[in-house]
């Protein structure tokens, strides 16, 4: 069953220092996580012009396929997900890029993962990008609106103002990492 993933992101140049504030607010430290994404496009169409994602995720050893249907709205990053555990990533990888499936770009980051009521909050490293802090909500259309303002406002109270709405792969695209 799809969800939706309302998210948020923003660059840290201070990251210890946003920190502070959000254990401040009573934000809980869950764990840390090694993840490293495997992105992929079909034979016959481009992703990152209709606004899709496609992705083997490796979290810590277990595995997952995700897809994300296109962006909701032109200030998040909320998106339709879907979601399911595979037991063999590296194999599963190799099917796709042996029906056609085109490997788009890899990320791979370390990522502390804070809960504050029905928020996650992650402190996420990215290689070749820097530090990021994305706040998530998994909602429906009914919660949409409310959780977005939600959201902004959270992170306004911790002096964020400028977010970024692309996702990790357009950021390495631009810094000419990958292919487009």
């Amino acid at each position: 069953m799809p969800h939706l993933e309302i998210e948020v992101k923003a660059a840290l140049p201070n990251p210890e220092e946003v920190l502070k504030k959000i254990l401040a607010t009573g934000a809980l430290f869950k764990e840390t996580k090694y993840q490293h994404d495997i992105l992929l496009d079909p034979p016959h169409t481009d992703f990152a012009k209709t606004d899709q994602v496609l992705r083997i995720r490796n979290t810590n050893g277990t595995w997952k396929l995700d897809y994300k249907g296109p962006r909701l709205d032109n200030e998040t990053k909320t998106r339709k997900e879907y979601s399911l555990t595979v037991e063999e990533g590296k194999q599963l990888r190799d099917i796709f890029t042996l029906m056609g499936f085109i490997i788009v770009g890899e990320i791979e980051k370390t990522r502390d993962v804070y809960t504050l009521k029905n928020m996650k909050i992650t402190f996420d490293k990215v290689t070749h990008l820097g530090n990021f802090i994305e706040v998530e909500v998994k909602g429906d259309e009914t919660t949409f609106e409310q959780t977005k303002k939600d959201i902004f406002a959270y992170l306004t109270s911790l002096g964020l103002q400028e977010t970024i709405r692309k996702d990790y792969l357009e950021l390495l695209w631009e810094k000419g990492f990958f292919k487009k």
